[in-house]
């Protein structure tokens, strides 16, 4: 069991320098604790790759706000930040391997286009899903990561 509040605070905690290099902010609305059994090594991938997105495709001077709902068989945490508008097209793509939202980035000037096809890999090998919706420029990431939630005792 891992609490994924504690992991989310120092994920993001690790973003900082980056998102002041661009003005943003992290805003976390978590439980106190949520204890969950998972693959902590693979879900800080996933969180990792998300901020990283986010940080490169955020309006700079805005905040990227990271929340999580806990249900009776399911956790649900939510991405979200401001930046351009994602076109549908695209959006169908986004978990796809190799795939790039700025076809002008390479290799060399960015990533490789593989975290969001390994993030989504790593949230259904936990037999979770991973959604994004974009709208009025802002992109929202929705994880749902199933099973019994234990608080903190």
């Amino acid at each position: 069991p891992v609490d994924l509040s504690r992991m989310l605070q120092q994920v993001a905690s690790e973003f900082e320098p980056q998102f002041a290099e661009k003005g943003l902010t992290c805003a976390l609305d978590l439980p106190p604790a949520m204890e969950y059994d998972c693959d902590p090594d693979k879900l800080a991938r996933v969180f990792d790759n998300l901020l990283r997105n986010a940080c490169h495709y955020s309006t700079a001077g805005t905040a990227v706000s990271i929340a999580a709902t806990v249900g009776q068989d399911a956790i649900m945490l939510t991405f979200a930040n401001s930046g351009a508008t994602i076109p549908e097209e695209k959006l169908g793509r986004i978990f796809e391997q190799f795939f790039r939202l700025d076809s002008s980035r390479t290799s060399a000037t960015g990533g490789a286009g593989l975290g969001l096809a390994i993030a989504k890999e790593i949230i259904e090998l936990h037999e979770g899903s991973i959604q994004v919706t974009s709208a009025e420029e802002s992109i929202l990431f929705t994880v749902r990561l199933p099973g019994a939630y234990q608080k903190f005792v």
